[in-house]
């Protein structure tokens, strides 16, 4: 443990259990290092991912054997998806253990298959200074391969023989001295770095031929930071005279006023048939993964345009599987290799005269609703979030009502969403993770996604930060209403599946405080007065009644 706190890691994420005890010792002694024990493994993955998220280092996790370990592969399979990075420590039975129906044993070889970036089985411990300069060795390896290039988690299994503590009488077999070599690491701390090296001039030359280009930028961590990545993108724009199309899942949105044509309202624009038509790029530059809207993807499916994307990863960033060009590097470094371009002035503004009336219409429909509609919650929240803070979007139709109503200039600090796998599991868990020791957080969540994680609730006691939870309450899965399916007999019981929970007295249940939100006065009051701790607003709402509205606007 000594060797990962000079490789700069800070948090260790312990689920308790016996077989992991030399882990768990070595860890919660070690001043360096902050221990959070959490109960349920699979929401001490989440909260762990939470925390490298916002951190952008690695967080240690450790567990015993057993279906323990297996409880992290949501978390998991997330932090690859998402190129987070986590370092997972899972204790094992000996080898003479395995295979002969020994308690709590499981073949945990590769238990994450191709979710992690590197498994080790690592050896039976001995003191020897030969085997401590193995693990020291092993553990660097690892947290290299976890923030270099292709960040993401690292997998070690460790094998221990019973005695698990050692005897208080035991003399050490090894000098301190020699303690002290086996420690001393040489490396870069887990600070993530950008990919170097230049761009494809030819590849380069072809994009800056475009007149007629678009820039899509979805959901994306910048290595570099917020305020980096707004200003390259930013330059970016300006040089090709591209618009940017940007989710609410990066940066952009709250960096308006550097962006003059970023565009935020696409998915509106798209959904007319002659918008569609006049707004088609010769020319598409994707930034990281492409932004939720539905709309969007068809559009981008269907038309004749010349594609290229740029990813500072190796990973496939294209579902859509168009025929495009492949741009490896980040945005600094492509807008610095791009020259200024004398681009189409027309094109820009059909863009940002569109976005203006639909910015106008927008905010002329919300603000004098009463109502308590889903949409305006995400809507208000851009606005009257205090500045600086967190914001995690929950998967379903949180993430979806903010792409379409988060307005641009939100005095919001960083915003996180589990949208690698994008599902609804570690919600709760996730957020916290991004709150502990963080800014002020807020997430936003339907009931379902909430009710999913209510094990994370066990965490509140220790957190050190302030987490907000604006918990839509439809009563079931409000996405379903949007689909074909919801016209199906059985939909209400099979797949909006109510739950009728009491929210207030489950709150009471774990210490935490809640409040049942009536109106929108008391809504934006609450979000301006961030307290300590974890706290749920719940806002009832009308599912079908929301559907519909959204059908309106």
């Amino acid at each position: 443990m000594e060797v990962l706190a000079r490789l700069g890691i800070e948090h260790v994420v312990i689920s308790p259990g016996s077989r992991s005890t030399p882990l768990t010792l070595a860890a919660a002694k070690n001043p360096k290092l902050e221990t959070l024990v959490i109960l349920d493994e699979r929401t001490a993955g989440f909260i762990a991912l939470g925390i490298a998220k916002r951190s952008r280092k690695p967080v240690a996790l450790i567990c015993t054997s057993g279906t323990a370990a297996a409880n992290y592969h949501p978390a998991v399979i997330e932090a690859s998806l998402s190129g987070t990075p986590l370092l997972v420590l899972t204790a094992d039975r000996p080898p003479e253990l395995r295979d002969c129906s020994a308690g709590q044993t499981i073949d945990q070889i590769k238990l994450f298959g191709s979710s992690v970036r590197l498994f080790a089985e690592m050896s039976l411990p001995e003191l020897l200074p030969e085997r401590l300069a193995y693990l020291r060795q092993s553990m660097v390896h690892a947290v290299d391969r976890a923030v270099q290039i292709y960040p993401g988690p690292v997998h070690l299994n460790f094998p221990f023989r019973e005695p698990l503590l050692a005897s208080a009488n035991a003399e050490p077999v090894v000098d301190a001295t020699s303690l002290e070599q086996a420690a001393t690491v040489v490396t870069r701390v887990t600070e993530a770095v950008s990919i170097g090296g230049a761009l494809d001039t030819v590849a380069i030359e072809r994009l800056s031929s475009h007149c007629k280009g678009i820039i899509v930028v979805g959901d994306i961590n910048p290595r570099g930071g917020d305020v980096e990545f707004a200003t390259a993108v930013a330059l970016l724009s300006q040089k090709l005279g591209w618009p940017v199309l940007a989710d609410v899942l990066n940066p952009l949105r709250g960096h308006a006023d550097e962006l003059s044509g970023l565009v935020c309202h696409y998915d509106r624009h798209l959904r007319t048939a002659t918008d569609a038509v006049e707004l088609k790029p010769t020319a598409v530059l994707q930034i990281g993964a492409l932004p939720t809207s539905k709309v969007l993807r068809t559009w981008l499916q269907k038309i004749d345009a010349t594609h290229f994307l740029l990813v500072d990863r190796p990973f496939n960033s294209d579902p859509l599987h168009r025929i495009a060009t492949v741009l490896h590097g980040d945005v600094s470094g492509l807008a610095g290799q791009i020259k200024p371009l004398h681009g189409d002035s027309e094109w820009l503004s059909a863009w940002t005269h569109l976005e203006a009336r639909a910015t106008a219409d927008v905010n002329a429909r919300l603000e004098p609703l009463d109502s308590l509609f889903e949409g305006k919650a995400a809507w208000l929240l851009s606005q009257q979030v205090p500045a600086g803070s967190s914001v995690f979007l929950a998967s379903s139709m949180s993430v979806r009502y903010a792409e379409w109503f988060w307005c641009v200039g939100s005095p919001a600090g960083s915003i996180y969403a589990n949208r690698g796998a994008n599902g609804i599991d570690g919600t709760l868990g996730t957020a916290v993770g991004v709150a502990h020791r963080g800014s002020p957080t807020i997430l936003l969540t339907g009931d379902l996604a909430f009710l999913h994680d209510t094990n994370a609730l066990l965490a509140a006691k220790d957190l050190r930060g302030s987490l907000t939870v604006v918990l839509i309450n439809n009563n079931g899965g409000g996405i379903f209403e949007h689909l074909p399916v919801a016209n199906v007999d059985c939909f209400e019981d099979h797949f909006a599946a109510p739950q009728e929970v009491n929210l207030q007295t489950l709150c009471a249940a774990y210490g935490v405080t809640y409040k049942c939100i009536q109106d929108w006065d008391t809504y934006t009051a609450e979000l301006k007065d961030p307290s300590e701790g974890l706290r749920v607003l719940e806002l009832k709402t009308d599912r079908k009644a929301d559907s519909e509205f959204l059908k309106t606007l």
